[in-house]
């Protein structure tokens, strides 16, 4: 991805959201993406603890209806401070808010 080569930040993600990643990529490419998250810009944040506020969130937004890789990665930003994401979910991340009513910057 083209926002990916241009963006030399730290990469966050989650495993509920690299099990949805790998059953939308190719079959033949499911390896190379699990490969790339083992270098040195790319972290996955344990989850123990995290079922009661995905609970929450998944409740919350049932409307949309959010899904566990969603509900994973807003987690993960309200755990991190993280402040922009990268998704093919953007209507989505334009309706979801942080715990503390922040908005994130959906990166292109």
């Amino acid at each position: 991805m083209r926002v990916l080569a241009e963006f030399f930040g730290d990469l966050i993600t989650t495993w509920p959201a690299v099990t949805e990643a790998c059953h939308i990529v190719p079959a033949h490419l499911e390896v190379a993406l699990v490969e790339k998250l083992s270098g040195p810009r790319w972290s996955i944040p344990g989850m123990e603890g995290a079922a009661p506020r995905l609970a929450e969130l998944l409740r919350k937004y049932a409307d949309r209806p959010m899904d566990l890789a969603d509900a994973s990665m807003l987690w993960a930003a309200e755990q991190t401070g993280t402040t922009s994401i990268l998704t093919a979910d953007r209507a989505d991340f334009e309706i979801y808010r942080t715990k503390a009513s922040r908005k994130l910057e959906v990166l292109p």
